[in-house]
């Protein structure tokens, strides 16, 4: 997490996370997760355009229906239910990723983070 001193940089907040659970006699299971988002202090347009072209460039390789699974998942996730409103302009979350092989999941979140 970015909490920046300058107004004009916003707040930014990005992780990935690889998770093993062993249970002897069973194989393992294992996922991926993460994601990152923007709040900024002062919206700008065109920041929040070029921010989701770049989350959508990475996720398009991987799957045409990452992005927009994982940008609707983000909104979800940081909605301020309280305030009836979003945290930030969004950006990607996504939990429980084990398909469709290890490797193309590791490589996913490599360009993710």
């Amino acid at each position: 997490v970015i909490h920046p001193l300058n107004p004009y940089i916003p707040t930014s907040h990005a992780n990935v996370r690889f998770f093993i659970a062993e249970k002897e006699g069973e194989d393992p299971v294992w996922w991926f997760g993460g994601g990152f988002d923007l709040t900024p202090y002062y919206g700008f347009e065109e920041d929040v355009i070029h921010w989701h072209k770049v989350a959508k460039s990475v996720c398009d390789p991987f799957s045409q229906d990452y992005y927009a699974r994982y940008k609707k998942w983000c909104d979800d996730y940081f909605y301020l239910k309280h305030r009836n409103e979003p945290r930030g302009v969004g950006g990607l979350f996504f939990d429980d990723l084990n398909t469709p092989d290890f490797d193309h999941c590791f490589e996913f979140v490599q360009h993710v983070g």
